[in-house]
């Protein structure tokens, strides 16, 4: 159940660079986190209200990643750095203008299909 969201200041992307961001975003969390690339989800949230450094003109990024487990030191660097690279190299935010928040979900915290993962 990992989930990544991308918050972005950005307005406008052309589909097929948001559809790269989901591909790519998904591909990082199922290898990092050791899960199937099958529950992963990814949200993309353009035209976000941003502003960092109480700057608002320069593109920003906020964003979350989900697991239900533990997200360890090794596996958030890392993850920190594929996805910074990342929203840099699509969407033009400079890495310094990003914010990755990293939540670790109990099981039966988590809903999918009717149910949970409990």
């Amino acid at each position: 159940m990992p989930m990544l969201k991308i918050n972005s200041s950005i307005q406008e992307l052309d589909k097929s660079v948001i559809e790269d961001i989901h591909q790519e975003g998904a591909k990082a969390l199922a290898s990092e986190l050791g899960k199937s690339i099958d529950y992963v989800m990814v949200v993309v949230n353009l035209g976000s209200s941003i502003s960092f450094a109480q700057d608002g003109k320069l593109p920003s990024a906020y964003l979350e990643v989900k697991n239900i487990g533990e997200l360890g030191a090794e596996v958030t660097q890392k993850l920190s750095g594929k996805l910074c690279e990342m929203v840099n190299r699509k969407l033009g935010v400079p890495q310094n203008r990003i914010y990755i928040e990293f939540q670790e979900a109990q099981r039966h915290k988590w809903g999918w299909d009717g149910k949970t993962f409990s």
